[in-house]
């Protein structure tokens, strides 16, 4: 296993939204109680990671993830938010790139892990 700053419960809501997506078998769960913030911010890095970045559609996915933040964490709706605007209005390369190399950063420690993850459980099985 990789090493992470993600705390315990943090790692927990993300092992849990990664079984959620059926990217994770349940019987690998960690128990340890995540906030609702946490859960949130994790079904969100999630969903990036499903979309893979290079072959998201943002506007689903932007909408799924303010949909997700939005009266949980008002920072990230509000950068959701602006995400959004700024790709209606010029939904082209530039603005994907910028993006993707903006959620990448945000989550990037949840990426990781989430990797980690993924890898480990494809190989026990």
């Amino acid at each position: 296993m990789t090493t992470t700053f993600l705390s315990k419960p943090q790692q927990t809501a993300l092992q849990e939204a990664l079984v959620t997506n059926k990217l994770l078998s349940n019987n690998s769960l960690t128990s340890c109680s995540s906030s609702t913030e946490q859960q949130a911010y994790s079904h969100i890095a999630v969903t990036l990671y499903r979309f893979n970045l290079q072959k998201i559609k943002w506007p689903y996915f932007l909408n799924t993830a303010i949909n997700t933040a939005t009266d949980v964490c008002q920072w990230l709706t509000c950068e959701l938010v602006r995400c959004q605007q700024e790709y209606q209005a010029q939904p082209n390369e530039n603005a994907v790139i910028e993006q993707s190399a903006f959620f990448n950063g945000i989550f990037s420690e949840e990426l990781t892990y989430i990797n980690t993850i993924v890898e480990a459980n494809i190989h026990v099985e």
